[in-house]
């Protein structure tokens, strides 16, 4: 039994050391169950389930809704032999369930004190840690044996999952985030910028917002800060896209012409997560930038706002969050 409690407390950790420098906020209760409001959610065994479990709720301010977005998450931590496509399959059918209560049930609201009279919206999160760091295939390639739509998901709700090379990837970002501020580079007043889409326009203070779910597993996460000793401000951005063609790096970098970014003249670091990213990206990198030049009829001063622009490989960092470590409590 202590061997499952280890393990659990793996995941609950790593998810709050991950997600608080993406500037979420996490609800004090975890660990506890919320009463079921319906009679036609059944146990495996096809009895009417009294509750639903609940491991932590992690909560922001969504820049394009206008109105918070509650994330009602499941964390699990295994080993490789253990996540099967079975296993994920219950795990995804489990949440969706819980999150068919969690939008109607009094109880739930009240546990997690939400304010009826505020605008938000409750999803489902399954985070699936790899604690022994031997899954090294694509999460997507598990759910591709899942029949998705076969999974009791109410219309219009929401599930995010993230799965171990995902968690890798963040846990590799809030490293980097720690370092870039311990030395500097990158002061402690920082944002998550959010351009003005065509449909959707940014509402809410610009800055202290945090990295949206969607972001965090889009393909750029994008970082504005202020000026710190011996930096300036500017943005940095975590990369998390092949990197296998100038023509890439090109829309790229016309994507940051259009959200107004390379007119502000800021510093920009790119920062690149992808782990099997080509060895010659800076070198497609830089004949991107000399393309893009040559489609802005090679004016001076936007060349030199190309040139401003670095790129550079984040370093991956393996977690070591161990189960039998846990065990151990000051």
């Amino acid at each position: 039994m202590s061997e499952t409690v280890n393990v659990g407390e793996v995941a609950n950790q790593l998810s709050k050391d991950i997600f608080k420098h993406f500037l979420w906020q996490t609800h004090p209760k975890k660990d506890d169950n919320f009463k079921c409001v319906n009679p036609e959610h059944v146990s495996e065994k096809g009895k009417p389930k009294e509750t639903h479990p609940g491991d932590v709720v992690f909560f922001y301010e969504d820049p394009y809704l206008g109105k918070r977005v509650y994330l009602h998450t499941d964390l699990k931590s295994y080993a490789k032999e253990s996540i099967t496509n079975g296993r994920v399959r219950d795990a995804l059918r489990s949440l969706c369930i819980t999150l068919d209560c969690a939008t109607l049930s009094p109880d739930w609201r009240e546990k997690y004190s939400v304010d009826s009279s505020e605008s938000y919206e409750v999803r489902g999160m399954l985070f699936m840690h790899n604690h022994d760091n031997k899954f090294q295939k694509s999460f997507v390639d598990a759910l591709d044996k899942i029949d998705l739509t076969a999974l009791p998901l109410s219309p219009r709700s929401i599930i995010h999952f993230f799965g171990p090379l995902d968690v890798q990837r963040l846990y590799s970002i809030t490293n980097d985030l720690i370092r870039l501020k311990a030395e500097g580079e990158i002061s402690g007043d920082y944002t998550f910028f959010y351009p003005d889409l065509v449909i959707s326009r940014r509402q809410g203070d610009v800055w202290k917002q945090a990295a949206t779910v969607e972001s965090l597993a889009g393909p750029y996460l994008i970082i504005k800060h202020s000026a710190s000793v011996g930096f300036e401000a500017g943005y940095v951005i975590y990369y998390n896209s092949p990197c296998d063609s100038v023509d890439e790096f090109e829309y790229f970098l016309d994507s940051l012409s259009r959200y107004q970014m390379l007119e502000s003249k800021a510093h920009i670091r790119v920062r690149v997560t992808t782990a099997n990213a080509s060895h010659d990206l800076k070198t497609m990198f830089h004949a991107a930038k000399k393309r893009y030049a040559k489609a802005w009829g090679f004016e001076t001063s936007r060349e030199a706002i190309l040139d401003r622009i670095e790129i550079d490989r984040v370093t991956a960092v393996t977690t070591t969050y161990n189960p039998g470590d846990m065990g151990w409590r000051e």
